[in-house]
């Protein structure tokens, strides 16, 4: 499908971050073109760019109605479901787009993105030698090289290649900047910490200048939490002391768990474990709760809304997000549904008004670790991980989430409980004894085989190969390697480093 050149002030409003405009310049065209599938294809790239994936779907398929078997689509689609953890519907349409075009490069490369979520780097090198066979130094090729050697554990081969495709000139920056964090991650594994944290201060500032502009002029991450808690301190807490009632809902959970906490602070091993157990369904880092976050979280009318909810507003917010849940290929009926939502920290009040009966595991980690992890590892880019693109930002957000944690703690009615990264690490048996009485679960010997369950799911994070390996005690203080580079962060962590446990020593 061609460009139509009268095209270029869609991308010029992409790479303002002006998404809304350019939302409605696609639908102005549409309106024109309704029957056009390339302006459907627009319509969806906009909605991608401004963070809508599932009214990107539906734009796809719109596309895809006109078009069924046009692979720029197809490829559009699988791209968008696996930015939404709807891994196997993705797979099968990268290869419909495959076998109507064997040369789809894009194809090849979201299969092997697949392939490595997947922990299956066998694969993921056999798609990679089918990319570099069209053209031997393609940029995607040489990352999937990089990405693989990591995931395999040979730091020395994968240092090598991620230098190499970062001194690559027909990167852009944000490839660049991946590929500087490879490297990074690889400088990590071969125990050269000075030279990892500089690859990652230089990767996280391309990211800062490449994101700028969309910043500018919006709300801040830091902002957010502190609006927020701001709000709960002032707040009157009669009305947050009840929730309307819950009529049951079919296909629900018979127990409910939402895992928040703060990005890198463990979350990922956590599910795993709980995932092993035969009478657990999760879901990882999906937006169940997106929506109404922008209705009741964004100001202080919305928040005054929901502190007032009545049982028949809130029956229709539960309806929409079980139906989010479906929509993401879970059937969490008559199980114990788990919602891991890292970020997710800010939408407790949702939680609380919503799901009354919901546990909500709290998940914890020294917080030197945790913001050293979130500096070293790559992201896709929104409010809370544009702000990891600093070191100074990374440790104000972490405290700033922390604060507004501790106010909601003490207005809301939660069933909440405290889980820490390294109980489970060191006391396996132990933690898990206790995270299951608190979820009414009975100890399942399959949930101690972390790398098998992890294998057997496609994890996303960060996290995915060193969960797919086991537990293991790396990530222990690994801080304390770092402890001159982190050193002018540590007055901000100092608070919660205390308040936490983790003493001023670590």
């Amino acid at each position: 499908m061609s460009q139509d050149p009268s095209d270029q002030a869609l991308p010029d409003l992409l790479r303002q971050g002006r998404f809304d405009e350019a939302i409605a310049l696609c639908q102005q065209r549409l309106r024109l073109s309704p029957r056009e599938p390339r302006a459907w294809v627009a319509l969806a790239g906009a909605l991608i760019a401004a963070r809508r994936p599932e009214a990107a779907l539906r734009a796809w398929d719109s596309a895809l109605a006109l078009a069924p078997a046009e692979p720029v689509i197809l490829v559009g689609k699988a791209s968008t479901l696996q930015f939404l953890n709807r891994s196997g519907e993705a797979d099968s349409l990268y290869r419909q787009a495959l076998a109507a075009d064997p040369t789809r490069t894009e194809a090849l490369f979201g299969l092997a993105r697949l392939a490595i979520e997947a922990g299956d780097w066998d694969e993921a090198e056999s798609l990679s030698a089918r990319l570099s066979a069209f053209e031997p130094d393609r940029p995607d090729a040489l990352w999937l090289g990089a990405r693989t050697a990591l995931g395999r554990g040979d730091f020395a081969a994968a240092e090598t290649r991620a230098a190499a495709l970062a001194a690559n000139p027909q990167l852009g920056p944000e490839q660049r900047a991946e590929a500087i964090l490879l490297r990074s991650e690889a400088l990590d594994g071969l125990d050269r910490p000075a030279e990892a944290f500089a690859a990652a201060v230089e990767a996280k500032a391309i990211q800062h200048r490449l994101y700028a502009e969309r910043a500018a002029g919006r709300e801040s991450e830091v902002d957010k939490l502190d609006r927020l808690a701001a709000w709960f301190r002032a707040a009157e807490p009669a009305p947050w002391a009840e929730a309307p009632g819950e009529t049951p809902i079919p296909g629900e959970a018979a127990t409910h768990v939402f895992l928040m906490g703060f990005p890198r602070s463990g979350t990922t091993l956590l599910e795993q474990v709980l995932a092993g157990h035969p009478e657990v369904r999760a879901l990882e880092e999906a937006p169940t709760l997106a929506e109404a976050y922008a209705e009741f979280l964004t100001a202080p009318a919305g928040l005054q809304r929901l502190s007032r909810l009545t049982p028949a507003e809130a029956q229709v917010w539960r309806a929409r997000y079980w139906a989010e849940v479906a929509a993401h290929g879970i059937d969490p009926a008559g199980r114990l549904f788990l919602d891991k939502a890292p970020a997710g920290t800010l939408t407790l009040p949702l939680v609380a008004k919503l799901f009354p009966r919901a546990k909500v595991l709290f998940a914890l980690r020294d917080p030197r670790d945790v913001v050293l992890s979130c500096l070293r590892h790559n992201f896709q880019i929104n409010a809370m991980t544009y702000a990891f693109t600093r070191p100074d930002t990374a440790a104000a957000c972490y405290a700033a989430c922390m604060a507004m944690a501790e106010v909601y703690r003490a207005v809301l009615p939660l069933g909440l409980m405290e889980a820490r990264y390294e109980a489970l690490v060191e006391d396996f048996e132990g933690e898990l004894a206790r995270l299951c009485g608190f979820l009414g679960l009975a100890v399942a010997p399959a949930m101690a085989d972390i790398g098998r369950t992890a294998r057997a799911r496609t994890v996303r994070t960060p996290s995915a190969d060193q969960v797919r390996a086991g537990l293991n005690d790396r990530g222990l203080g690994r801080w304390r390697a770092y402890a001159g580079e982190m050193a002018p962060l540590i007055p901000v962590l100092a608070p919660w480093v205390e308040r936490f446990g983790y003493g001023t020593s670590g």
